[in-house]
């Protein structure tokens, strides 16, 4: 069974190494710069390249990097150390370039993404009523998840941090349950939400505050590493950077007011940032969560809910992010400020429906969906879709497709100077070729049984 596992892992390795983004958005770049400026100068003052993003702050006549620290602190010993042994030098006497986009994309993306499949595989691996290759893979692989596991920003890092510590507090693991939110909350500061809500929901399901105790321990450390970071770039350990954001937006309240109908219902329905739209995988879910729901009574459904660790943070995260002055997330693909909590949601979806005898049909014609609309925009715009195009799909990334105007940031293009379409075409051939033999290879394997139900979740 560990060859299963390793094949697993390294199939989907090499499948997410193909696609790497190095294009020099805002949002990457700022976490990038600190990297370059730390090793340039000793300072984390982004001073020198602050013109190439607009996500800075500008404190005491200095700018600095806005974002949560974490991701780029993962990557700042590994390029020290790659610098150290002359794998990255400096030209013209600037270590700025497209490997240290390659370097965070990998370390905080690629292999986070590979780990949250390798953890819902693992899971439902011995499951026998359907292919738990397919089940784990294509839902993920289908969303607007991949397209974000191959660029350096924080949500594929925050969320394989929030789905260990979701894993830990259903087993009852609280301190090191509270260990891994606190590492989710360096990378992103809105899943302090999703700590709160849980610390509340473990005393009331638990009824003893020692479990939140052991809960809050685990997150003290990082409370205790951002007091420090505060205080040592703007002066206060209770105010944020984004407090000095270089958007005005943000100088009031972080700019959080209130939820209003349209981002309630381009987050969750429009084409435009839809959940829905952008991971068709949970409309099946929500079919059959639906349809299992009408055999309960209401009292069973509220204490359901309240208890469950996973509605509440959710709505809470949808409501939060629907009250963000920017909740369509900038340029990007799919609502990618609600991708930590989407991967909850599709992990605890294919548990679910791995215990349930579902349609196939409908399976497939959504993970179908899922798949073409995602490699599509793999293979063309990414994340580069203006805020102001409102159903991105059909006005940009269709015809862009149709084009040839193909990403050019894959292995075959960049090493070998194929022609992208020619690359993408090959890069199909070589996910439906891992699955096959990942698919088939499991078949062989025999089963372990004393493994317990899925149905504890």
């Amino acid at each position: 069974m560990k060859k299963v596992f390793l094949l697993f892992f390294v199939l989907n390795l090499v499948i997410c190494l193909f696609y790497i983004d190095t294009w020099q958005n805002g949002n990457t770049t700022s976490r990038i710069l600190p990297i370059i400026s730390y090793f340039e100068s000793g300072t984390f003052q982004i001073d020198k390249y602050q013109e190439l993003t607009i996500d800075k702050s500008f404190i005491n006549n200095h700018y600095y990097s806005d974002k949560a620290p974490l991701p780029t602190f993962i990557v700042l010993p590994v390029f020290g150390l790659l610098k150290s042994i002359g794998l990255i030098r400096s030209v013209n006497g600037s270590l700025m370039g497209t490997h240290v986009y390659a370097l965070g994309t990998v370390l905080c993306s690629i292999i986070p993404f590979v780990l949250i499949l390798f953890l819902t595989f693992k899971k439902i691996y011995n499951n026998k009523a359907f292919s738990p290759v397919l089940l784990s893979m294509l839902p993920f692989y289908g969303s607007f998840i991949f397209i974000f596991s191959g660029t350096f920003f924080n949500h594929v890092l925050s969320a394989l941090f929030l789905l260990l510590a979701y894993i830990y507090v259903k087993e009852k693991k609280y301190v090191i349950a509270g260990v891994f939110a606190g590492c989710a909350f360096l990378c992103e500061y809105i899943i302090a939400a999703v700590i709160f809500v849980w610390a509340i929901q473990i005393l009331w399901n638990e009824r003893n505050i020692k479990s939140v105790v052991k809960f809050s321990v685990g997150v003290l450390p990082a409370v205790i590493v951002i007091l420090i970071y505060n205080y040592i770039f703007t002066g206060s350990a209770f105010t944020m950077l984004y407090k000095f954001h270089y958007q005005q937006d943000l100088h009031t309240n972080y700019g959080f007011s209130h939820p209003s109908t349209e981002s309630l219902w381009g987050l969750v329905f429009s084409d435009y940032r839809g959940l829905l739209f952008y991971t068709p995988f949970l409309i099946l879910v929500l079919i059959y969560v639906i349809k299992k729901a009408t055999k309960l009574n209401g009292k069973e459904i509220g204490t359901l809910l309240i208890s469950n660790y996973l509605f509440i943070p959710s709505v809470v995260t949808l409501l939060l992010t629907a009250s963000y002055f920017g909740w369509w997330g900038g340029w990007t693909y799919g609502p990618r400020l609600l991708l930590f909590i989407v991967v909850i949601l599709v992990y605890v979806g294919i548990i679910f429906l791995s215990i349930q005898c579902f349609s196939k049909p409908l399976f497939w014609l959504f993970i179908l969906f899922g798949l073409i609309t995602t490699f599509i925009d793999k293979a063309t715009l990414l994340y580069s879709l203006p805020s102001e195009t409102k159903h991105p799909f059909t006005e940009m990334i269709i015809p862009t497709f149709f084009s040839g105007n193909m990403n050019p940031n894959n292995f075959l293009s960049v090493v070998l100077g194929v022609n992208p379409a020619v690359s993408f075409i090959v890069w199909c051939l070589l996910f439906v070729g891992a699955v096959l033999i990942l698919h088939f290879s499991f078949k062989k394997v025999v089963f372990n049984p004393t493994f317990v139900s899925p149905l504890t979740e």
